[in-house]
């Protein structure tokens, strides 16, 4: 079997859509109801936040990190939508191959994108009738306070973003590989989370004293390349593992898929 053929994952596409309809609605719903009481206690006066009762920076920073959050963790989630093993039963009996399922459940965890964004924005419009309403002066949407910080922050070492980028590339990966070998699906993203914790701590355990890096504008062009091979090479390793362990997921099982 060819191994990618489009029009096949297009029909797989539909059919996860299809399937995960109800799970998307929920979550859509779940992050409505959040945003909006995160929006109406902040704006509303409820809390306050250094004195000041609509706090409008606090609500974008939030949302900033929310959405921060999810791409991160995203690819923990590939398998929440699936409730019971007949439905890993249903995917692996589908007329296709292993790397379209694979995609195709990777994929699933960016639809949470749209979402998250829609459901943003309709929590602000909730927040900015119910202050309207309420006769608050300075009412306004959290959007704008958003595109506010982000445009404060334009100016930014490209090589800061560079790395930032290929740090946070690394980490939906380790994601991704944590959420095809935990076969704790509700929980995959805290056992991702101690995991790379705990590598984390090894690897400084493991580092000796005297090293030292620093990514700036200074920094030798060569050193920030090797640097950012070694860390593409990581995600490509993780990726692989992680279709190496989708490959050989089984129905039974207790803590790990292999």
């Amino acid at each position: 079997m060819i191994q990618f053929n489009i029009n096949r994952f297009g029909k797989l596409a539909k059919w996860s859509l299809t399937n995960d309809k109800d799970y998307l609605v929920r979550t859509f719903l779940q992050v409505l109801a959040v945003q909006t009481l995160m929006f109406l206690l902040f704006t509303t006066g409820f809390i306050m936040v250094n004195g000041h009762h609509q706090n409008y920076f606090s609500c974008a920073f939030l949302s900033i990190m929310f959405f921060v959050f999810l791409v991160l963790i995203g690819p923990s989630t590939m398998f929440y939508s699936m409730k019971s093993k007949h439905d890993m039963q249903s995917l692996f009996l589908l007329p296709a191959s292993n790397l379209e399922k694979y995609l195709i459940r990777y994929c699933s965890w960016i639809t949470l994108i749209p979402i998250f964004i829609a459901a943003s924005f309709f929590a602000d419009l909730i927040q900015y009738v119910v202050n309207w309403l309420l006769g608050h002066d300075k009412t306004m949407l959290v959007a704008s306070k958003i595109i506010y910080l982000l445009g404060e922050n334009t100016v930014v070492s490209p090589r800061l973003i560079n790395s930032l980028l290929v740090v946070a590339l690394w980490i939906n990966s380790w994601y991704a590989l944590g959420g095809t070998f935990f076969r704790s699906r509700k929980y995959a993203w805290i056992l991702c989370t101690l995991s790379l914790i705990v590598l984390g701590m090894i690897l400084f355990w493991l580092m000796p004293s005297n090293v030292h890096f620093e990514i700036n504008d200074r920094t030798d062009t060569l050193t920030i390349v090797i640097i950012d091979a070694i860390y593409l090479a990581l995600v490509m390793l993780n990726f692989w593992l992680s279709f190496k362990c989708f490959c050989r997921t089984q129905n039974i099982g207790r803590i790990i898929n292999i």
